[in-house]
């Protein structure tokens, strides 16, 4: 029970440490500190893009492949 609850916690925690996909046209040029909102609604300040990110958000990913953001932007 207690290993189930620190593996959960663990995974909230990775998802919340994981790289974000943002939709380009609401968020053109985040500087560091700018709250953006991320495809799968996490909302959070910007503290910069990484090139090779350890952990990718499920969420995000699997938005990324969308024809149209939920925004309504075009992907």
């Amino acid at each position: 029970m207690i290993a189930d609850s620190q593996a959960d916690a663990s995974a909230a925690t990775d998802i919340d440490r994981a790289a974000h996909a943002y939709c380009p046209v609401c968020h053109p040029a985040p500087q560091p500190g700018d709250r953006v909102t991320a495809l799968c609604g996490a909302s959070h300040p910007f503290w910069g893009r990484r090139e090779r990110p350890v952990n990718t958000c499920p969420g995000c990913a699997a938005l990324a492949t969308a024809v149209v953001f939920e925004c309504g932007h075009s992907g």
